[in-house]
């Protein structure tokens, strides 16, 4: 099944809607893609939850560094 997405460069801050690039198939270079699975039908809530879980999760420097993820200060 397919996946949208909305991805953001490095170093922007995303206070524009043109810092963002969004579309079904990925050829972009962005540092960073947040993804959801096409049919599913999230809730804004659920996510702004995993968006919130994301952030706790890189938030832990051991839970970053056990899954490999070359992530500093």
């Amino acid at each position: 099944m397919a996946n949208h997405y909305v991805a953001i460069t490095r170093g922007t801050e995303g206070s524009a809607y043109v810092d963002f690039t969004t579309g079904t198939s990925s050829a972009s270079t962005a540092l960073f893609e947040f993804r959801v699975l096409d049919g599913v039908t999230p809730t804004r809530v659920e996510v702004i939850k995993a968006l919130e879980a994301f952030e706790r999760f890189f938030s832990n420097p051991q839970q970053v560094s056990a899954a490999a993820f070359d992530v500093t200060g």
